[in-house]
């Protein structure tokens, strides 16, 4: 995982910008490291990611009167997920990093989701699960996936991955056989009909496509562990071969 080096230590007045363009509808958002508070602005549904992302960063600027030599950091989500969404979220963001004279960080999708579907489970008063699967539609009747369990650090809620980024039919989905299970997706990708054989836990729902103030948080608090910046040729997590290249190979 890439994430913002030890260096990085704002003032108080300094904002990341996250882009999550992982699903089809993406988003972004606006953190403050310094005060926690956050703006996130949704893209526009079946219009093309290339055509809006750009305004959509520049409307949520000029709104938050956020100017750009005040980023400290650009990030972005790296999938897995829609493979033409995930390199122009990504290809945007290199190119705001040098205009803009700031690093260029990502955080991989699912992760983002889990952390902030937990966080939003517990902000209603619930209890955490005991699992968390997420979960997208990886088309051609499969899914990608990955399994998380809650994990708290100095106090806060966060996320520990269980397993690597999974990608097939449900049915060869490895699922925890006792605790809830949160399984966080969008609601057209929810998984449904989960036999008792197969989960024993009780299933719950978080419906979760994009998590754009997800790939800002975490991002800023991979920092105080210290992790490296990103290598120059970061890239998207596909999760698998285009299907051209497999049908064509």
């Amino acid at each position: 995982m890439a994430a913002l080096s030890k260096n990085l230590s704002p003032p108080g007045n300094e904002w990341l910008l996250a882009v999550d363009t992982s699903f089809p509808r993406g988003g972004l958002a606006l953190f403050s490291p310094a005060s926690g508070e956050t703006h996130v602005k949704i893209l526009p549904e079946k219009v093309r990611t290339s055509r809006v992302l750009l305004p959509a960063i520049e409307s949520l600027m000029t709104e938050t009167r956020v100017p750009g030599e005040s980023i400290l950091a650009v990030t972005a989500a790296i999938g897995p997920g829609s493979f033409t969404g995930l390199r122009i979220g990504l290809s945007t963001l290199k190119g705001l990093s040098m205009g803009w004279g700031c690093p260029l960080y990502g955080i991989p999708s699912f992760d983002a989701l889990a952390d902030t579907a937990l966080r939003g489970w517990l902000a209603e008063g619930r209890e955490a699960p005991g699992w968390i699967l997420t979960c997208r539609d990886a088309r051609h009747e499969e899914l990608f996936s990955a399994l998380f369990k809650p994990n708290y650090r100095n106090e806060e809620p966060g996320v520990l991955r269980v397993e690597k980024d999974r990608v097939g039919p449900f049915s060869e989905i490895p699922l925890p056989g006792k605790g809830d299970i949160l399984i966080v997706s969008g609601e057209n990708d929810r998984l449904a009909n989960i036999a008792e054989s197969k989960n024993r836990a009780e299933v719950l729902y978080w419906d979760l496509s994009i998590a754009p103030e997800g790939v800002a948080r975490l991002a800023w608090r991979d920092t105080s562990e210290g992790r490296p910046d990103a290598p120059p040729g970061l890239e998207p997590i596909y999760g698998r071969r285009p299907r051209a290249e497999t049908m064509w190979g």
